[in-house]
């Protein structure tokens, strides 16, 4: 019976097992690697740190679909620390909304005031990189910032980009059998046009909640009228949701193909009008000898709508955000609970040690580490008695404080049997 912890030390020796054929001996590689794994009752193994325990169903529970679901809690700045809306986060292309990293270190850049010039620029503190170079500077702080966010929406992929996304998300939409209400939420976050994008998204989110509000209003008036006029009144209300998604391709298709058209003359980067330039381009860098003028890919996959060959070209991109997420139990769901398994903090903040009030990061958080014995297995770099046994030490910790009962049982289908010797003690956590 084990109540806290328990040190095992066993002497493990091997003999053959005489009715199975004999296998070429791998006696030094025995106990290496060895890890400890726990099942769960879909018969997936892994650590006890990638599992949960579900108390609804007094099982534990791995991070497969099959048996848990995770979900998207909120979305925030890992350097505002600030929380942003679903409908905020997907405006801003699930990226920050005033932060900027540098584009050779992509740490977070600072604002710096410049004595001679009398203006602000950004400024790395770690490697020193300055947008000074790129003439990125403003009178004004908030000017700057909002420069910067100008300047990315002016890529020459940007109105391309936003143009397809939006035109094959209306699409699926309508393939999948969804109604128009559902289109323009969908198609909302992804705006068309650079200096109208918030404008448009603020029309549709109006026409939105006017289409929310007409079929609310319809579907009361179809509960008063009785059942011999539903089918007339749905049918109506599918005619005119049909209209609308027709209206919103009609609009869509001339605005892509305008954009396709453009895409032919404006090149395929920033400072690359035309694809005689670009070719210009690639033949000079490829008589560079210094590579370190030369972005990298991971440099230019930060921004890629915006992709510099040259290293001094690169601008600051906005940091992505971060997000925490809720798992569930699915077997909890189905049987009509909420089968929360790990539920976060909305505030980032909470659970910070700087904070002068002590919290936790986590509402509820239902960690196998908590329910289970956690078996640690370790072999000692050295044999004993001659060099035929092999030293390992068994940690097993009980974090209930109830006591439990372990049972050791050698492979049945193992050819070979363990003659061990086990000795116990308690553990005793070494001095530094």
């Amino acid at each position: 019976m084990l109540r806290r912890q328990c040190l095992t030390k066993a002497y493990v020796g091997h003999t053959r097992n005489p009715e199975r054929p004999a296998k070429p001996p791998a006696m030094a590689s025995t106990c290496d690697g060895v890890g400890v794994r726990y099942a769960c009752q879909c018969g997936h193994l892994a650590p006890v740190s990638a599992l949960f325990f579900s108390e609804t169903c007094e099982k534990l529970v791995c991070r497969l679909p099959g048996c848990s679901v995770e979900e998207f809690e909120s979305y925030y700045c890992g350097n505002l620390l600030v929380n942003l809306p679903s409908k905020e986060a997907s405006m801003y292309q699930n990226r920050s909304s005033r932060c900027f990293s540098c584009p050779c270190c992509e740490t977070a850049l600072s604002t710096a005031f410049h004595e001679s010039l009398q203006r602000f620029f950004f400024l790395c503190a770690h490697c020193r990189w300055d947008s000074l170079e790129l003439g990125l500077a403003d009178d004004d702080p908030d000017a700057l910032v909002m420069t910067a966010i100008t300047r990315e929406r002016q890529a020459a992929h940007e109105d391309v980009f936003q143009a397809l996304h939006s035109h094959y998300l209306t699409l699926s939409s309508s393939s999948s059998g969804s109604n128009a209400a559902t289109a323009l939420a969908s198609a909302s976050g992804a705006a068309l046009g650079r200096s109208s994008s918030l404008q448009m998204l603020a029309d549709s989110m109006k026409e939105l909640q006017r289409e929310h509000q007409m079929k609310k209003f319809r579907l009361q008036r179809m509960a008063e009228m009785g059942g011999w006029k539903h089918d007339q009144a749905l049918a109506k209300v599918q005619e005119k949701e049909q209209w609308l998604l027709e209206q919103r391709r009609e609009h869509q298709w001339p605005e892509l193909q305008k954009q396709l058209a453009a895409l032919q003359t404006q090149g395929t980067s920033w400072s690359e009008d035309t694809p005689e330039r670009a070719r210009g381009t690639l033949e000079k860098l490829a008589q560079t000898s210094d590579m370190g003028e030369v972005s990298t890919l991971h440099q230019r996959l930060l921004n890629p709508l915006d992709q510099s060959r040259r290293a001094d070209q690169l601008f600051p991109s906005r940091p992505l955000l971060r997000v925490k997420r809720t798992w569930r139990c699915v077997e909890s769901i189905e049987r009509g609970s909420a089968g929360i398994l790990v539920k976060p903090q909305i505030s980032p903040m909470s659970g910070d040690s700087s904070l002068p009030v002590s919290a936790s990061w986590f509402k509820k958080a239902n960690l196998a580490a908590q329910y289970v014995p956690v078996v640690t297995f370790q072999r000692l770099p050295y044999y004993v008695e001659g060099g035929e046994n092999v030293e390992c030490v068994v940690l097993v910790e009980n974090p209930l404080d109830d006591a439990i009962r372990i049972t050791f049982r050698s492979d049945p289908t193992a050819d070979t049997t363990e003659n061990a010797q086990v000795r116990f003690g308690v553990y005793s956590p070494p001095f530094v």
